[in-house]
This record gives C-alpha cells, sequence and structure tokens, in this order.
C-alpha cells in the first residue's frame, strides 16, 4: 500500500504543531521545575514519572528525553532532548496523542489512525525530503 499525496499532506500539516508543542512542553518544564534548561529534567532529583505542579498534565523522563501528556496515549509530546527534528516513530505517537486529543480534526485524519500502515507510510513521506 503506497500512502497517497493528500494524506501525506495531512502529515505535514501536523509537523508545525510538533515544534509548537515542543517548544511548549521545553517552556512548561522550565517554568513549572525553575529549571535553567528544560533537560535539567534528566537529572536525577526530576526522573521518573511524575505530575507537574499547578497543571493537570505529567511527565515521565526516559533516557534523554521526556513523555509530557494528560494521561496515557492523550495530548502532550514525547521527544528528545538531543533531537531537534521529528523522527518517523515519534512522529507516530505525537500523531496518536493529539488526535486522542481532538486538537487535529478527527474526520480528516480518522482514515490514518484507524490504518497503522497506511499512517507509517504517511509519516515517512511526510518526512522524506
Amino acid at each position: 500500500m503506497i500512502a497517497k499525496t493528500n494524506d501525506i499532506e495531512l502529515i505535514r500539516k501536523i509537523i508545525p504543531l510538533w515544534y509548537a508543542q515542543r517548544t511548549w512542553a521545553k517552556e512548561l518544564l522550565k517554568k513549572a521545575f525553575e529549571l535553567d534548561k528544560a533537560n535539567d529534567i534528566l537529572s536525577t532529583k526530576f526522573k521518573g514519572y511524575k505530575g507537574i505542579p499547578g497543571t493537570n498534565w505529567m511527565y515521565r523522563t526516559h533516557g534523554i528525553g521526556v513523555d509530557i501528556f494528560r494521561t496515557a496515549d492523550v495530548g502532550g509530546i514525547d521527544f528528545d532532548f538531543g533531537k531537534t527534528e521529528p523522527d518517523e516513530w515519534r512522529l507516530k505517537i505525537f500523531f496518536e496523542k493529539q488526535y486522542n486529543e481532538g486538537n487535529i480534526p478527527l474526520a480528516e485524519y480518522r482514515h490514518l489512525f484507524e490504518d497503522e500502515q497506511l499512517l507509517d507510510k504517511a509519516i515517512k513521506g511526510a518526512l522524506d525530503k
């Protein structure tokens, strides 16, 4: 199965949202925990699965990154601090989180959400330059 140009374009439309959510997440961590740099959340003091003070958001640190979410697979973003561009795996997770949160048009993206192979191909096509 080959992703249609329209499906690739749909995924390309959410890439700016990935960048915006990443920027928001880094600022949220800095402000909530009074950090100099967002990646200071990876220090031993903050590692783990915890709530973000003053919000209904949670975070989970992992390796060189962090996952910010409302509930499992809903809202937020999972990213690595050392990577400034989305990769296929992280963009797929982001798509699912945003879809489940209702931040992207459900009717427009439903066929991709319901067909994992098609979604994978559309993401690959969107990221190929």
